[in-house]
């Protein structure tokens, strides 16, 4: 006799985190993603190309064609991580045997645990041993004006325009959204600093806060005092795929697309009649290569 899943919707969760992941996975927009293709094993891998700075040249006498370059990176996917939770029979009738219910409580934590493990692995790429470039400020003392500093030292190393992102850890970020220049509305051209305490962008770049590890995401970012870090998207590249589907009838899956980031995530559910309980996971096969180190500079505190 097979199992029963008791009313868990998957499809209806997942329309339910629409809005949480569009919010929450908003700094992978920072960096080059390929996030398409078919369902993969861990241990796969992705191969992406980021072009090489061009330089102009006179036309004047014919259309000669120059020679272009790009660097081949490599993004292995090699981890598969997520989050399995489990409600007991106890529990479920606890919840007037909503079960759907339970799941919808838990899910979007569950996912935000899966985000900060993407994250993660991208900010532990940002040492200077991969991006030698670096400011240095405290966080009292940071504000727009070294932005626009780190804006202009991309430029000069020639790194694209736009798609330009600052990720700042929360006390970076609150001394931004206090700097007069972003706070007056007037200046800014929007509210959302003083309204939302949301800065959509300074000096070209798009702002984010985020507020997992940053300075904790390796022991080497802790001894480097990494705060955050400007980048355009090249500088780091992304690679993620839903996990293989298992073999197994009993086993409803749901493959969730945000739509703002595009990061795949796959939801599962079953029930465990040897443990009596109604299992749910959510899981992302994911890796992340340096890229172009001449497009990212590291925030440090000293």
């Amino acid at each position: 006799m097979s199992n029963t899943l008791n009313g868990i919707n998957l499809s209806a969760l997942a329309e339910l985190s629409n809005d949480f992941l569009g919010q929450t996975f908003a700094p992978l927009t920072a960096v080059s993603r390929d996030f398409t293709g078919d369902p993969s094993g861990s241990g796969e891998s992705v191969v992406t190309r980021v072009a090489s700075a061009l330089t102009a040249q006179d036309l004047s006498g014919g259309y000669a064609a120059s020679d272009i370059s790009s660097s081949a990176i490599t993004v292995n996917l090699s981890s598969l991580k997520g989050f399995s939770m489990g409600f007991s029979d106890y529990e479920v009738s606890r919840a007037a045997g909503d079960v759907q219910w339970l799941t919808s409580v838990f899910l979007q934590p569950a996912m935000e645990t899966v985000l900060d493990s993407i994250f993660t692995s991208i900010v532990s790429l940002v040492i200077n041993s991969n991006y030698s470039n670096s400011t240095t400020v405290t966080a009292s003392a940071f504000d727009s004006d070294d932005i626009a500093t780190i804006s202009g030292s991309l430029s000069t190393r020639k790194a694209p325009r736009t798609q330009r992102s600052v990720i700042l850890n929360p006390s970076y970020y609150s001394s931004i959204m206090k700097d007069s220049i972003v706070g007056q509305a007037n200046t800014y051209g929007g509210t959302e600093a003083i309204r939302e305490y949301s800065g959509d962008r300074v000096h070209g770049m798009d702002l984010f806060e985020y507020t997992g590890a940053i300075n904790g995401a390796s022991s080497t970012t802790t001894s480097e005092n990494l705060q955050g870090f400007a980048l355009h998207p090249s500088a780091v590249a992304i690679a993620a795929r839903f996990p293989a589907a298992p073999a197994d009838s009993n086993v409803q899956i749901e493959n969730l697309r945000d739509e703002f980031s595009g990061v795949p995530l796959q939801l599962r559910s079953w029930y465990d009649a040897t443990l009596g309980k109604h299992m749910v996971s959510v899981a992302c096969l994911y890796g992340a290569s340096v890229g172009n180190s001449a497009c990212l500079e590291r925030i440090k505190s000293s």
